[in-house]
């Protein structure tokens, strides 16, 4: 990773974990696409972890924290199209993960006890009328 590519990973991971109190939060991944990045922070404390996402948009250079949530879907970034991201804890699962989604197989990355993947230029899955979401399709 270029060390321009590190400082704005940096930058996006600030702006996702904006407003939380240090110590508290942390990145266990990034998804960057143009000008919007899908962040998967871990939160809580005092031993009680969640996941938390964030969708960061850059405009006029900086990154800013938009949309979030606690739960993996489609999230919005142009029009009509979006980033569709999933989660789910990856314990006890065989590795490496692969997920499905669109009638393909895709590899996810495990991090923290956690399998994520994010799409991007996504359609809302949800405007059709047998939605497909990702899911666990079993060990790769």
């Amino acid at each position: 990773m270029s060390e321009e590519e590190t400082m704005s990973e940096q930058e996006i991971v600030a702006a996702a974990s904006s407003g939380y109190p240090p110590g508290q939060v942390h990145a266990l991944f990034v998804s960057q696409h143009g000008d919007h990045a899908a962040v998967l922070l871990e939160t809580g404390s005092g031993g009680h972890s969640y996941p938390h996402f964030v969708l960061c948009e850059r405009k006029d250079g900086s990154w800013t924290g938009g949309a979030s949530g606690v739960m993996p879907g489609w999230y919005q970034t142009e029009d009509d199209a979006g980033v569709v991201v999933f989660w789910e804890e990856s314990e006890g699962l065989s590795q490496p993960i692969e997920l499905s989604f669109k009638g393909q197989r895709w590899p996810a990355e495990t991090k923290g006890g956690v399998v994520f993947a994010a799409w991007w230029d996504e359609l809302d899955p949800s405007n059709y009328i047998e939605p497909e979401w990702p899911a666990i399709a079993g060990p790769a």
